[in-house]
């Protein structure tokens, strides 16, 4: 790769992150892609916001259901109450915050 894909020349330096991002900028010009054909009314930023809120979705459903289980293991997710909701929102505290209420 050449030039400054991510604003900046070190990003190279790191090329699973590089690979990362080039797959999400890709998946995101996918997305935008589809939901232009079904909204057609959609431009510009509206369209840029929908796409993004949904390949953040993506990216959180994997960190939570995939990577954190396979790095920290079920018992910590478990523990830490980081596994995913089945519908809805999360509404608890979550781990780092209570790691800041840990005396």
């Amino acid at each position: 790769m050449c030039g400054r894909p991510a604003g900046d020349s070190r990003a190279n330096e790191q090329s699973v992150l590089a690979v990362l991002h080039t797959l999400w900028v890709r998946e995101h010009n996918r997305i935008e892609t589809i939901l232009h054909e079904v909204n057609p009314h959609w431009l510009g930023d509206r369209l840029y916001q929908e796409t993004r809120r949904i390949v953040a979705a993506l990216i959180q459903h994997i960190t939570y259901a995939e990577f954190l289980p396979a790095v920290l293991g079920n018992r910590v997710v478990e523990e830490n109450d980081l596994r995913l909701v089945a519908s809805g929102y999360y509404d608890g505290e979550g781990f780092a915050l209570s790691l800041l209420h840990t005396e």
